[in-house]
């Protein structure tokens, strides 16, 4: 046997010996010396070898016995001193073991002087020392808890040191409030009435919004005892939760707990369930109502409905009727809407309002009147009331089903289905079926509801999305019920035509719905197959799109893939089926196939299916361009190994849409044969087949037309044998002539040229083949759709029908090319020269045409030619060619103009600034000229003015970017002549407005006002840009220089308007001139806006502006059109200057000028330069407008 291991003794520690202290003082001193030197840490811990020695002395050892005097010698030594020392830190931990003794109870009586004595240093210690005050708070607790004589001495301090600690813990403040809630007892102990009190009333209100106290069920219910402390705290609590819930809005959670802590307090009798809490529910009543925010008013009610799902407990239904009843009915019937929709919320979460002291007989009127309130709701004028309505009437009918009578709820639901159903409103028929849902839960509404939904079958073909949804979940809420049946409401073939074309939501959903029939998984998998083939059967679109969602909505992937393989088996049978069942059983098989792309396990089968030779046959076999696509698609699943398996399909989709007229009609499967050759390996001799079939095209118009001919093409190595490419011929007719300019080429050459372009611009568009693409292509390509591009330009107005895919080609050839460069380089894009050049090109292929010249000069129209330029155009080109041809023609300009802003606007464009903004601003007066002139003739049919307005809105918005972009970048060191052209720009673009409305009516300008809007400030800014960036002295020279050109169209609309203003004005007056002017709503609602920026932007724009108009004003004078004068003074002196004499100082220029042009009116009117008596009365009258505004005058 092994010897017995020997006990190691430990060494004492300091002080420790073999007896117990022989008095109280050397225990005293024996705590002293172990605790340690310093008491910084977090909290004070009690030694273990003192625990041990105080508590193994029996309870009447005369240590224990003296304890408690010499602990109170020691704090009452230390409160002296006024400073916290060890004495008094072991005296706080010797009396902690006391109270903690585990077989001795405390003697109280002796204890309470010590404890009184630290309880009074407790804010101190808080202070000084937080390890000691935390360690005598505890003993504070300890002697509330047993319930110790005396121990309300114990917590005028305590409350507030717990309190304020809590308020200051963060996170760890949980532990905190329970110790809090278990001295609850304690609050109603202090005199809140007392002055020296304030400092704890203010800690507590801080309570009420710190979200520790809100979040902890412990701190609800110690807010809730602290409102009923006192009256003083439960006014100024209610006042603070009331401002809070006017702050808290969105915040639901802390909304919810101040319920609970106003319905507490309540509910405990104090201070809170008499006049004071009355106030506050009645205001919360009233905010609910009459809040103009709605979230405030949400916040409100929800402070309501602890008190409303509280109805039970006694007293609360009475307190909610007598607070509800007078609000609620009263401002059902206001003319606010705001109120109206508040107060039906509240009815809803108090419904039924009914009082809890009367009878039946004396409810029962009452419960009729809501009932009358939420009928005539449900007519409502405000959509929001009329949805909320429908939505809480079937939650109240849910709810009080059985007591409400069967009359009432018969024409409720009589209404609300064949009525609200076919509200007007989105939001409307939304609520409409989500109130019948909920309805549902309730099976005593079904026999009803079986005669009434029928009627609703129309609403899954709704026009919102949302709505169409909803009606789909109605059906899903139908099928789970035994005694529905939902083909009852929505017949098979109305589901199964949403299935097939309706957005993916709704097509989900109705896959849902319909798997338990046609797809079942309870049946045999032969059955459900064939359930789901006569599905194909019935609805091709239909069953292919049911089966892209039968594996998201449960079914099996061994079953599916089964399927997949019958699917197959019978699309290559000569089962008789038609060409379409055929198609749809291939397109619903490549939608699962690529439902289970991810599961590598399902596709090892069906890779089998799908042998090489099986492939080719099912490509065959399809017929649409859906199902080809669909094919192609799930190429790269089932035969990932041999990706050119139909690689000689491809291309002949490829080559035969490139060439034929009927490309539009096998998009879908020329993309996927894009990305099947492109995946294949094979890029090069599909990018190489169409540059070709460009290359091809582009040389036959360069013979026609006799331009310089494109690129040679690229070498044909790389084709099949058998695949070479045909050189499409020149007609002999046209090359042996004399080349003439004016050929047509026909829909053939056109359509080609089209599907070529179509097909590059795609690829341009997919960045994994664009790099390969301009690697080796762009150049061929590019110079094939330079030639096609100047064609389609300059024989526009011959095309009955313009296709601009090869000019938008072309452009975004140009810019990828660019950017290429740009990236490869790593240099900026202002120094790529490709976009340049195609742009140079386009302009001056635009400006050929626009002069009717085939020798044109690089530049655009001068400003002194354009108005005989375009006068030829209006006379001549739109005489002689059809609207269609106009339509081309501004398209293009649109095309052109929408690339001038893009490459200028990624800095790809340089230099050429001045250009673009002419040849924007000749485009927007051909725009006009083209309007007036069709217009004129009573050409235009309602289609094509409607294209052309389209077209023009769209022109708009870029020329006004481009003019941004310009003045953007112009500095005062700009040459003037951007800022000329940006000038003339502003002019052009504003121009539009009077003559849309003119020529085409009001109707069409008010859709053109709201695009001009959102640009008005860059157009300002083009109109002063000449002395705002300029040399003023050149500014104020030479304001408008427009030769012999009309004045702008804007400037006239503008008088014209003030002169009617005025003539509307002077009711007993009627001038001569009244009956010359047409009311212009377009134009006098932008003359409004612009009068609105001038005014409150930078006077220096103001005064620009102001100048401009005023030199308009000298022209008009020059050219006798003294109507003119008087409007664009009336606007100038009582608009834009008006009588403020201040502001009418900083408009130096514009009052200069202005003074000028008055003495220039008094020759007029001193040397009888006016004729006619009403002119020289014009002419008077706009002098006293100047002089109204110009004092020294």
């Amino acid at each position: 046997m092994p010897p017995a291991r020997r006990r190691r003794r430990t060494a004492p520690a300091a002080g420790d010996d073999e007896s117990a202290p022989s008095s109280s003082a050397d225990l005293l001193a024996l705590a002293i010396t172990l605790l340690p030197a310093s008491t910084a840490a977090a909290s004070l811990k009690t030694p273990p070898h003192l625990k041990h020695t105080v508590h193994s002395l029996p309870d009447s050892h005369p240590v224990l016995l003296s304890l408690p005097q010499t602990l109170a010698q020691a704090i009452s030594h230390d409160s002296d001193s006024g400073s916290a020392s060890p004495r008094a830190a072991a005296a706080a931990v010797l009396l902690h073991l006391l109270l903690t003794h585990s077989s001795h109870p405390p003697r109280w009586d002796d204890l309470l002087r010590p404890l009184a004595l630290l309880h009074d240093r407790l804010t101190v210690l808080a202070t000084d020392d937080p390890p000691l005050a935390a360690l005598a708070a505890s003993c504070f607790e300890l002697a509330w808890r047993a319930a110790a004589p005396g121990r309300d001495a114990l917590v005028a301090q305590t409350l507030p040191y717990l309190f304020s600690h809590a308020l200051t813990s963060g996170s760890n403040a949980r532990p905190l409030l329970r110790r809090l809630f278990a001295l609850r007892e304690a609050l109603p102990l202090l005199d809140y009435t007392d002055e020296s009190i304030s400092d704890f009333k203010m800690l507590l209100l801080r309570c009420f919004v710190s979200p520790h106290f809100l979040k902890a069920e412990e701190g609800r219910k110690l807010l809730a005892l602290v409102l009923g402390v006192s009256e003083g705290l439960a006014r100024e609590g209610l006042e603070l939760i009331r401002a809070q819930v006017g702050m808290m809005r969105g915040r639901r959670a802390a909304v919810v707990a101040y319920g609970e802590v106003v319905f507490r307090a309540w509910k405990d009798g104090g201070w809170v369930r008499g006049e004071i809490g009355e106030d506050f529910l009645q205001g919360m009543v009233e905010a609910a109502v009459h809040a103009a925010n709605k979230e405030v008013a949400k916040a409100a009610r929800r402070i309501l409905w602890a008190f409303v799902e509280q109805k039970a407990v006694a007293g609360v239904e009475k307190l909610v009727f007598r607070l509800s009843e007078p609000v609620v009915f009263r401002s059902l019937q206001v003319a606010n809407s705001n109120v109206r929709l508040n107060a039906l919320h509240l009815l809803l979460d108090v419904f039924p309002l009914e009082d809890p002291d009367v009878t039946k007989d004396v409810n029962d009127p009452l419960l009729e009147k809501q009932f009358f309130l939420l009928d005539k709701l449900l007519m409502d004028d405000c959509p929001e009331i009329r949805a909320v309505t429908v939505e809480g009437l079937c939650r109240i009918l849910n709810q009080f089903w059985e007591v409400i009578p069967s009359p009432t709820i018969s024409k409720k639901l009589s209404k609300i289905v064949d009525d609200l159903s076919k509200d007007s409103c989105n939001d409307v028929r939304l609520s409409t079926l989500n109130g019948l849902i909920y309805l549902l839960d309730n099976p005593q509404s079904h026999d009803i509801l079986k005669v009434l939904l029928p009627r609703l079958s129309d609403m899954v073909s709704d026009p919102a999305l949302s709505v169409r949804v909803a009606a789909v979940d109605l059906l899903l809420a139908i099928r789970d019920l035994r005694s529905f049946q939902y083909n009852k409401v929505v017949g098979l073939g109305t589901l199964l035509s949403s299935l097939a074309d309706d957005h993916p939501r709704v097509a989900q959903k109705i896959t849902k719905l319909l798997i338990p029939s046609y797809f079942p998984s309870k049946l045999s998998l032969k059955e459900a197959c064939a359930r789901c083939i006569a599905l194909i059967k019935r609805s091709p679109a239909a069953g292919a799109r049911f089966c892209e969602f039968a594996l998201s909505e449960g079914s099996s992937s061994r079953s599916l893939v089964e399927f997949i393989k019958l699917a197959v088996t019978l699309a290559l049978s000569p089962s008789g089926l038609k060409s379409e069942q055929t198609d749809g059983l291939i397109i619903a098989s490549a939608k699962l196939i690529k439902s289970l792309s991810d599961e590598g396990s399902s596709l090892v089968g069906l890779r089998e299916c799908f042998a090489n030779a099986k492939l080719k046959l099912l490509f065959k076999t399809a017929v649409s361009d859906s199902a080809q696509a669909a094919l192609l698609g799930m190429v790269p699943v089932v035969s990932p190994d041999d990706l050119r398996v139909l690689h000689v399909e491809c291309m002949d989709i490829v080559v035969n849409a490139a060439v034929s007229s009927k490309q539009e009609e096998c998009q879908e499967a020329l993309l996927a044969a894009h990305k099947l050759v492109h995946l294949s390996g094979c890029s090069d001799e599909m990018f190489e087949a169409l540059t070709n079939i460009l290359q091809s095209k582009a040389s036959c118009f360069s013979e026609i037309y006799g331009l310089e001919p494109p690129l040679c093409p690229v070498a044909s190595s790389k084709r099949k044998k058998g695949k070479s490419l045909k050189k499409t011929p020149a007609r002999s007719d046209d090359v042996a002539g004399n080349k003439s300019s004016t050929s047509i080429l026909n829909n053939e050459e056109l359509a080609a040229v089209g599907g070529a372009s179509w097909q590059i611009n795609e690829i341009l568009k997919a960045e994994e083949m664009r790099a390969t693409f301009l690697q080796s292509y762009a150049e061929i390509a590019f110079s094939s759709l330079k030639v096609i591009s100047q064609v389609y330009i300059e024989q526009c107005l011959h095309f009955e029908s313009l296709d601009l895919t090869p000019v938008l080609a072309y452009s975004s050839l140009a810019t990828h090319s660019a950017l290429q460069v740009v990236d490869q380089a790593d240099i900026g894009c202002s120094e790529s020269t490709t976009v340049n050049q195609s742009l140079d090109h386009l302009l001056k292929c635009y400006d050929k045409f626009a002069n009717g010249s085939s020798t044109s000069s690089t530049s655009m129209l001068n400003k002194n030619e354009k108005s005989a330029q375009h006068e030829h155009l209006q006379h001549g080109t739109l005489e002689e060619n059809s609207v269609k041809g106009t339509i081309n023609v501004i398209m293009l300009g649109t095309s052109i103009l929408k690339f001038i802003v893009d490459t200028t606007t990624i800095k790809l464009v340089h230099d050429s600034k001045v250009r673009c903004v002419r040849f924007a601003s000749s485009y927007t007066k051909y725009a006009v000229s083209a309007m007036k002139g069709h217009h004129e003739s009573s050409s235009f049919n309602g289609d094509d003015l409607k294209d052309i307005l389209i077209l023009t809105r769209s022109s708009f918005t870029y020329a006004a970017k481009l003019l941004h972009l310009v003045l953007a970048s112009s500095t005062e060191s700009s040459s003037p002549s951007p800022l000329e052209e940006a000038f003339l720009l502003a002019n052009n673009l504003l121009d539009l407005v009077p003559a849309v409305e003119s020529f085409t009516g009001s109707r069409f300008a008010i859709p053109l006002v709201s695009v001009v809007k959102q640009w008005l400030p860059v157009l300002i800014l083009g109109l002063g840009c000449r002395w705002l960036i300029g040399a003023e002295n050149e500014m104020a020279n030479n304001m408008w220089n427009l030769g012999d050109s009309d004045l702008p169209l804007w400037v006239v609309a503008l008088a014209k308007s003030e002169l009617l203003d005025a003539e509307e004005a002077r009711e007993d007056d009627q001038s001569e001139q009244g009956s010359e002017h047409e009311d212009s709503p377009s134009s006098r609602k932008l003359a409004e806006i612009m009068v609105t920026l001038l005014k409150k932007g930078s006077p220096r724009i103001l005064d620009s502006v102001g100048g401009i108009l005023v030199s308009t004003l000298q022209l008009a004078l020059q050219r006798a059109q003294h109507s003119v004068v008087l409007g664009l003074t009336r606007f100038i002196c009582a608009r834009l200057l008006g009588s403020n004499s201040s502001a009418s100082e900083k408009l130096q220029l514009t009052c200069d000028s202005l003074r000028e042009n008055f003495f220039e009116i008094d020759r007029h009117c001193r040397d009888n330069l006016v004729d006619d008596e009403g002119r020289r009365q014009q002419l008077e009258s706009a002098k006293v407008l100047i002089q109204s505004v110009l004092s020294d005058l």
